[in-house]
């Protein structure tokens, strides 16, 4: 963890959230789909995941809380990873 400029302490970790992670012998399992993003403003990487809509993935930087939202649609790309500024 990490003390923002402006005082605040900023947790750097997810709770995990029980009803998107669950025990299949002995090994934990994520249901939701997720994209990897490099935020060059703090310069770090983080996972998006999907909305419960699933019309786009949402997520923030971890350091900043810069927010982010990638739509999904036809006429996408295929690629599982971005950069965001």
């Amino acid at each position: 963890m990490r003390n923002a400029s402006d005082g605040r302490n900023r947790c750097l970790t997810a709770p995990k959230a029980p009803f998107y992670i669950e025990q299949k012998g002995g090994m934990t399992v994520e249901k939701r789909k997720f994209l990897g993003v490099h935020f060059t403003c703090c310069n770090v990487y983080s996972r998006v995941y999907i909305n419960r809509d699933k019309t786009s993935y949402q997520g923030a930087c971890p350091r900043c809380g810069k927010r982010v939202s990638l739509r999904i649609g036809s006429g996408g790309t295929d690629a599982r990873f971005f950069k965001a500024g």
